[in-house]
């Protein structure tokens, strides 16, 4: 008869990834899983499948303690978008922008 070893599984502390209040994904400290079928089949270079990744990385950095925690879901998008290099929803157009346009 074979040896019967105990394994401890640890289980890894999860956050929910909102995206248009939709659950899109769930982050953790070593990894992140997608959710929402709709982003099964995006290519990687997808702007949605890009934020949303961002987003994952936004609670992945808060769970490693490298961000301040938050639970409003628009925190983790700001941060998301302005990482990505984009405004944020309602951010106005500075002098700098309006040279790139």
């Amino acid at each position: 008869m074979g040896r019967c070893t105990s394994r401890v599984m640890a289980f890894q502390s999860l956050r929910p990834v909102m995206y248009r209040g939709e659950l899109v994904a769930l982050a953790g400290r070593e990894r992140f899983h997608l959710l929402a079928p709709w982003l099964e089949d995006r290519a990687a270079t997808d702007p949605e499948l890009r934020l949303v990744a961002m987003l994952c990385l936004y609670h992945h950095q808060v769970l490693r303690g490298m961000l301040p925690d938050s639970a409003n879901p628009a925190v983790a998008e700001r941060w998301a978008r302005l990482a990505l290099g984009e405004r944020a929803p309602g951010q106005v157009a500075g002098p700098r922008d309006a040279r790139r346009e």
